[in-house]
């Protein structure tokens, strides 16, 4: 006797569901997975902002000793615009960053909205009798 003959087949239009069901909840949840861990904030993240930081400093800082100091009006003009350049990569920076962290919130409140829906629509494939009242 194969162990496959001894199972035998659930029949039945709400077991075929109840399978269907689960096998397309058990696909959303793995991409479910792979997207929270490809939008998981990363170690290496805050090393960015701190070495921008730094290379603003260094540019700024290079920016003044290369301006030649000859005519005044030049000098504090060339280094407005420096000043300007710097600040606007900075802040064009930090706001691509600010997106991302409001990406990554609104991934999480969508995914626990997702998960409370799928909870609730769930509800009616449960077995009474299992005891299962989450």
């Amino acid at each position: 006797m194969k162990i496959s003959d001894s199972i035998e087949p659930k029949t039945g239009k709400t077991t075929l569901a109840q399978e269907v069901d689960a096998l397309i909840r058990l696909y959303d949840v793995t991409e479910l997975e792979k997207l929270r861990e490809a939008t998981e904030p990363k170690w290496w993240e805050h090393g960015i902002v701190v070495l921008l930081f730094v290379s603003a400093l260094g540019m700024l800082a290079s920016g003044y000793k290369l301006i030649p100091n000859n005519v005044a009006a030049i000098h504090w003009f060339v280094m407005f615009w420096v000043v300007l350049f710097v600040a606007t990569l900075v802040a064009v920076i930090e706001f691509v960053l600010r997106k991302l962290r409001a990406l990554r919130r609104l991934y999480e409140l969508q995914s626990r909205l997702l998960r409370h829906l799928m909870s609730q629509q769930a509800a009616p494939f449960r077995d009474p009798s299992s005891g299962d009242d989450r």
